[in-house]
């Protein structure tokens, strides 16, 4: 049995940009709470959540990690996520897990591209957010200027809850606390500002305060912590995770302020489908049916597939079956962990609120909601907001034979990495792999190398597409007699655009039985075949409605192949007749960048077919640029980002939109696919 409930456990989320120090922070506060005795480094490779080959190879999370702590008798739960922009898709299958967001940033850096996206993030899935000013012993003069910063961008209830002290060796309390002096000036200023925008969400509690009344911690934490939920004030901390300042106080701060699993903001699920779907609210309480959803999946070299869990509702036990979803047939949990990195210790059961992990379970995927109860046979989560990958590879093995063992690999991957996807091109033979970047990329091939497989890589392709951009009508008639039984089928049909992201719409329009409807199928499919391969450029079709309105039947030779066959090419027919273009994705980037390069930074997004529809001017003297920006323009934009800002600038990107691509672009592609 645990040794404590839910409402003691406090489940946060490590998150920010790469290199804000939150693998030291997560080591730091597990050595503070007696986890372990001695804090690793990321530097040696010690680190209890950074211990992939791939992360130690280059000194940075690449996976998520659940790490677990105890203090003043409370649960912490402690998920450190990647920072990586390509790695972010690692970083939003973990969001529903927590009840806090915890961005960690440095304050010599200030906010970010990154942190603004996880931000934006958080408030979609309607996450309370916490931030902590990371490394205070190396940046105080540039603590205050942060603090502007965030109140700017962020918004004005982003206010300390401690202060940092003694030239950045220590902390002060100036939530109950408003005496003494700090490094950024008299406590009692703080402790005032941040009374005062607690209590404005509770009449009751500032009625008191107005009379001059000082509210205690028992007043103080309901308050604190709806204000939280609502995103009314976003608590700050000062931690310095090398030196230990601050860290132990982080620790009083969780426990103490943050929301546990039955204040926080409820995770999104909902029940039934379509029309019928509605909000589904679950209880925090251990002994009502099991409510469970898997946020995370990675291979144990020892165990295998390994799939980590929240419990929302009841309680997960050891050699008790489940549901996955709406599946009919249940499955045993033979053996539940719960894991402190890479170390993972068997356990009996894990209860509302908590995290755990269960191994060798090959129906279990990421996102798959747990449950006992057939009355939740139709609960799931919300869909999360992944980024669509907009780089691709296409990978050889260098040794014959070892297509099985790249193919198990990626299965893997995909398993784990919802960016992430591969597919075989039949008509180049090739293995595309596809991903957010080429950092993403190249540690996917790292990966297959790490697995005892050699490949050879390609140039990476872009992920055009095409479309139409005027209505025509086409025709073909198949028709074949070469001995025994012939092929007759005959289509006469129209193409129209549909919006950019509509997809294909297929309507039927024959009239009086012309060709029956046993061969519309087949006309669907011979359309939908070509529209995979491109006819243009070699790029899948989209956005296009198909209306058949006609054709001609024999009544011995008219076969299903006939038909497909001829729908196949009366497309095609249409398809070049109809103003044909090429699309190519277009990324809307935001680009951090000190002010002094802003002219360079524009000159050169410019210059790569890009658009700039914006500057934010930020409190530590950098710029966010925002343009939108052809994605063949940026494949390899890093370099380039860094060799203007000197190694200060950081980017992201996600996909924006399509859009046709220049005439001698087209002319390119076209003149390459049809061997010109």
């Amino acid at each position: 049995m645990a040794e404590y409930g839910t409402a003691d456990i406090h489940n946060v989320l490590l998150a920010g940009r790469r290199s804000t120090g939150k693998t030291t922070l997560a080591e730091a506060l597990l050595f503070r709470a007696g986890e372990i005795t001695r804090q690793g480094t990321i530097e040696s490779g010690t680190c209890a959540s950074d211990f992939e080959k791939e992360e130690r190879d280059h000194q940075h999370s690449v996976y998520s990690a659940l790490l677990h702590a105890t203090h003043q008798g409370r649960r912490i739960n402690i998920l450190d996520l990647p920072g990586a922009p390509d790695l972010v898709g690692q970083a939003i299958a973990c969001l529903p897990a927590a009840e806090t967001m915890v961005l960690v940033m440095d304050p010599e850096i200030g906010v970010d591209s990154m942190s603004r996206r996880l931000v934006k993030l958080a408030h979609e899935l309607d996450l309370p957010i916490a931030i902590v000013a990371n490394r205070i012993s190396e940046c105080v003069s540039s603590l205050a200027p942060f603090l502007s910063e965030l109140k700017e961008i962020f918004g004005r209830g982003c206010l300390p809850i401690n202060l940092p002290a003694d030239n950045g060796s220590a902390v002060v309390d100036c939530l109950l606390n408003g005496a003494g002096e700090s490094d950024l000036g008299p406590v009692g200023g703080f402790h005032t500002e941040l009374l005062d925008q607690i209590v404005e969400i509770d009449d009751d509690l500032m009625e008191r305060y107005l009379e001059g009344e000082e509210p205690n911690y028992e007043a103080l934490h309901e308050p604190f912590e709806r204000a939280m939920d609502q995103g009314h004030v976003v608590p700050i901390c000062f931690t310095d995770a090398v030196s230990g300042a601050g860290v132990e106080a982080l620790l009083d701060v969780i426990v103490r302020h943050f929301p546990s699993p039955p204040e926080g903001n409820p995770r999104p699920f909902f029940i039934g489908e379509g029309e019928d779907e509605a909000p589904f609210r679950y209880e925090d309480d251990p002994g009502k049916p099991l409510l469970a959803h898997v946020f995370h999946v990675t291979t144990d070299p020892y165990l295998g597939k390994l799939c980590f869990f929240r419990v929302y509702q009841g309680t997960i036990k050891s050699g008790e079956q489940v549901l996955i979803g709406e599946g009919k047939r249940p499955i045993r949990l033979s053996h539940i962990f719960q894991l402190q990195g890479k170390e993972r210790t068997e356990t009996k059961e894990i209860i509302a609120g908590d995290m755990g992990a269960v191994a060798k379970i090959d129906d279990l995927h990421l996102g798959d909601v747990l449950h006992d109860d057939h009355l939740l046979d139709h609960v799931h989560h919300k869909s999360l907001p992944y980024p669509a990958p907009l780089h691709a590879l296409a990978v050889v093995p260098k040794t014959r034979g070892d297509e099985t063992k790249i193919a198990e690999v990626l299965a893997r991957i995909r398993e784990e990495d919802p960016t992430f996807a591969a597919d075989f091109d039949p008509d180049t033979h090739e293995l595309i792999i596809h991903g957010l970047g080429q950092m993403h990329l190249n540690l996917v091939l790292e990966r297959i190398k790490n697995d005892g497989v050699d490949v050879e890589a390609k140039p990476p392709k872009i992920a055009y597409r095409e479309t139409i951009l005027g209505r025509a009508e086409g025709h073909y008639r198949h028709k074949k007699q070469s001995g025994g039984a012939g092929q007759f089928g005959e289509v006469y049909l129209r193409v129209e655009p549909l919006e950019r992201g509509a997809g294909f719409e297929f309507v039927d329009k024959i009239v009086g039985g012309v060709i029956p409807k046993g061969f519309m199928t087949a006309i669907e499919k011979g359309i939908r075949d070509i529209m995979r391969q491109g006819i243009a450029a070699g790029y899948p079709v989209e956005d296009v409605r198909v209306t058949v309105y006609d054709g001609k039947t024999h009544s011995v030779d008219s076969k299903e192949i006939a038909f497909k066959t001829a729908g196949k090419f009366a497309f095609k027919d249409a398809f070049l007749k109809a103003n044909p273009a090429i699309l190519e994705p277009i990324v809307s980037i935001e680009v951090t960048t000190p002010g002094d390069t802003v002219g360079s930074i524009t000159g050169d997004l410019s210059s790569r077919r890009g658009k700039v529809y914006g500057t934010d001017v930020m409190g530590s003297g950098t710029t966010v640029v925002k343009a939108s920006v052809p994605l063949a323009e940026v494949m390899e934009y890093e370099p380039a980002l860094k060799s203007m800002t000197k190694g200060r600038g950081s980017y992201t990107m996600e996909l924006s939109h399509y859009d046709p691509v220049p005439a001698r672009v087209a002319e390119e592609l076209a003149s390459k696919f049809n061997g010109s």
